[in-house]
Order: structure tokens, then C-alpha cells, then sequence
């Protein structure tokens, strides 16, 4: 199952994707949220970073993921912001809300949490179904970097964050390297002590490997991106940002 350890980590999650995030990604996905006229669903809305937000600016929004624990938190920074989510324990695979969206969306790369071709297929055919006609799908992810696996992978990295207080401790490595699957771990250490650990494993996809997946879905139409200003996709050091269209 994809991501099934996330439910071990909901309390820390936070302090670890916000230092792995300048917001460009929130920005982004409530722009797109604001101009859809519709209900918009955020596939892997965790602990609400965007989704959040999203309710925020008055999106019709709501949300899934697959652990409950991360859904409680959401809940209780809902509450605090005196917000009314509508949020659900569900697997992206194979869902089943009885509704149709304007807008669905993957942020944060959660797509590659899928790590086989079947999981891959499973999850575009259960959010297809769920589109509205004319609908859109809208995810990113990163390219594989020859460069940068070769320069970063399996070398343990240190930084501290929230002004010291916290070392976050982070190590990748290629699992199988046949089918690009990943091994991300980071631990939370504070005072010399580990606060929290996390292993967890996603699959690297390539843009032609991701526009096969598509075509051999029921999608038919869609675009590629370099980065969320939305430039021309031309090298790897870009995200790959996809809008595709039912």
C-alpha cells in the first residue's frame, strides 16, 4: 500500500514540509482552485497545507488521504482557523465519493507514491471517473536527475531548521534499480535525541513514461510543464507540472 507509514509521523509532518517548501506549490494550486468553477477535490491533502488554503480563499474544496492520523490534524487546524473541511479516509487507487469535480489535484509529488504500473493506472481510471466532462487532473512531480542521484543519493544529509532547535537528518536511496523505486528516510532529532524517523518509498517516473501511462488510460488530452509558472518543460532540473484534461 502506498505511503502506509505516513499515519506513524502526523504530529511532526508538519515542521519537516515546511522546510521542504517555499509555498510556490500553494500558490500555484489556489490559483487553479479559484479559477475552476466547481468542486475541487486535493487527492493526498495530508495535514491540509494547501488544502487549507484552499478553504481559505472560499474553494468548494474537499479532501482525501489515505491516513487518518493526518486527516485529524487537518481537522484540528481547521478548527483553530474556524474552517469547515470536508475530508475523508480514502486510498487514491480506488475511491468511490459519489461526485463529480471541476478540479482534481496531486500535489507534492504524491502520484509517486504509486509504485506500480497497475497502482499507477488504478489511480488515473479512479480520478477520471470522478471528473466531471471537461474536468481537469492537475499533479506534479520532479524529473530524474542523472546528475543530482548520482552527486546526492545514499550520502546522508544534516541541517538544523526552526532556528536550530530541530537537526532534520535525510538519506535517499535507489531500492531497485530496476523499476526506479526509492527509499526516502529522515529523522527529527532534537537536544541530541530522535523525536521522530520515517521511511518511505516512491517510484521515479520520466516524462515519455508518464505520457504512456496516459495514453494508456482514458485520458486523451494534456500538457506538460516546466516549473509552476508554467515555462516550457526543457530540462530536468524543472518539476514537472501536468494539467490533463477529461
Amino acid at each position: 500500500m502506498p505511503y502506509e507509514d505516513v499515519k506513524d509521523y502526523a504530529d511532526l509532518y508538519d515542521i519537516v514540509s515546511q522546510e521542504n517548501n517555499d509555498g510556490e506549490d500553494t500558490e500555484f494550486y489556489v490559483k487553479k482552485a479559484k479559477e475552476t468553477d466547481g468542486k475541487v477535490l486535493e487527492v493526498a491533502c495530508g495535514t491540509g497545507r494547501i488544502y487549507l488554503e484552499m478553504l481559505e480563499a472560499g474553494v468548494e474544496a474537499f479532501g482525501i488521504d489515505l491516513s487518518e492520523e493526518m486527516l485529524e490534524k487537518l481537522r484540528e487546524k481547521a478548527e483553530r482557523r474556524g474552517l469547515q473541511p470536508d475530508v475523508s479516509q480514502e486510498d487514491m487507487r480506488d475511491f468511490d465519493l459519489d461526485e463529480k469535480f471541476s478540479l482534481i489535484i496531486i500535489p507534492y509529488r504524491s502520484f509517486l507514491h504509486n509504485l506500480t504500473i497497475g497502482d499507477q493506472l488504478s489511480t488515473l481510471e479512479t480520478i477520471y471517473s470522478h471528473l466531471e466532462e471537461g474536468g481537469k487532473l492537475i499533479l506534479n512531480f520532479y524529473s530524474p536527475d542523472i546528475d543530482f542521484i548520482s552527486e546526492n543519493y545514499g550520502k546522508e544529509r544534516t541541517r538544523e531548521i526552526r532556528d536550530g532547535e530541530y537537526t532534520l537528518v535525510e538519506n535517499v536511496e535507489i531500492i531497485d534499480s530496476v523499476n526506479w523505486i526509492i527509499e526516502f528516510e529522515k529523522k527529527l532529532v532534537k537536544n541530541g535525541e530522535e523525536k521522530w524517523s520515517s521511511k518511505a518509498n516512491t517510484k521515479m517516473v520520466t516524462r515519455p513514461e508518464f505520457e504512456l501511462l496516459l495514453k494508456n488510460s482514458s485520458f486523451s488530452d494534456w500538457e506538460v510543464y516546466g516549473g509552476f509558472d508554467l515555462e516550457e518543460l526543457e530540462d530536468s532540473q524543472q518539476e514537472m507540472v501536468w494539467i490533463i484534461e477529461k
